[in-house]
């Protein structure tokens, strides 16, 4: 079995390229939240939690298709009935950390935590169950 620091050091620049390609759709996800509370008027407790959702389910297809183009380019790229089986895939393995984050959203909501930090923990947390699945899951390698 791989030590973590071996896993990590044989997989870095796909690391790297995760973090960079997550890291937009974050900022993504982050923006249209802050846009739409703040500029669409869902700034009530429900506004809130409408706008969480919503922002994460656009940020999430834009992860996905800047993921198969950039992160994992060098894996088979699904077409037609295949890409939306992906397209399933993508969002099954996230399924999880995304029922997390709003759950954690509302009880950190119920704490006083400011929304857009609330969304950040968030997505922190996701970010490390995500690479994994996305990795062994989602873009797996073919033999």
């Amino acid at each position: 079995m791989k030590t973590i620091i071996a896993y990590f050091r044989d997989n870095a620049r796909l690391i790297a390229m995760f973090i960079l390609v997550s890291g937009s759709a974050v900022l993504l996800n982050l923006l249209l939240l802050y846009i739409m509370v703040q500029h669409l008027g869902m700034n009530t407790t429900l506004g809130e939690n409408i706008a969480n959702i919503l922002s994460m389910e656009i940020s999430i297809i834009y992860n996905f298709f800047l993921s198969r183009a950039i992160t994992w380019r060098d894996r088979q790229k699904e077409h037609g009935r295949q890409l939306f089986v992906q397209i399933l895939k993508f969002h099954a393995a996230i399924g999880i950390t995304t029922l997390m984050r709003v759950g954690l959203f509302a009880f950190l909501q119920w704490l006083g935590v400011s929304y857009l930090i609330n969304a950040a923990i968030g997505i922190i947390i996701a970010a490390f169950f995500n690479f994994l699945a996305y990795n062994k899951v989602v873009f797996q390698k073919r033999n």
